[in-house]
């Protein structure tokens, strides 16, 4: 594993915050293991998306950024 050392902020409702912490302590419960913390869950959201989207990133063609430009 990477040495993490960026940090990201996300701003978040109070109501999303009490359904992560809820995701959380449920999945800690049928694990039978200790909770993680919200940014380690989040860290896991953001690592999963990036390992499903990595074959389009690797693929990345200059008319991408000729099109966002058109924008």
């Amino acid at each position: 594993m990477d040495k993490l050392n960026k940090k990201l902020q996300v701003l978040l409702s109070e109501d999303e915050v009490t359904t992560i912490n809820r995701i959380i302590l449920n999945e800690a419960i049928e694990n039978g293991e200790r909770p993680i913390s919200i940014s380690a869950f989040i860290r896991q959201i953001i690592r999963e998306e990036i390992d499903r989207k990595s074959d389009d990133l690797k693929e990345w063609k200059k008319d991408n950024l000729r099109k966002l430009k058109k924008k």
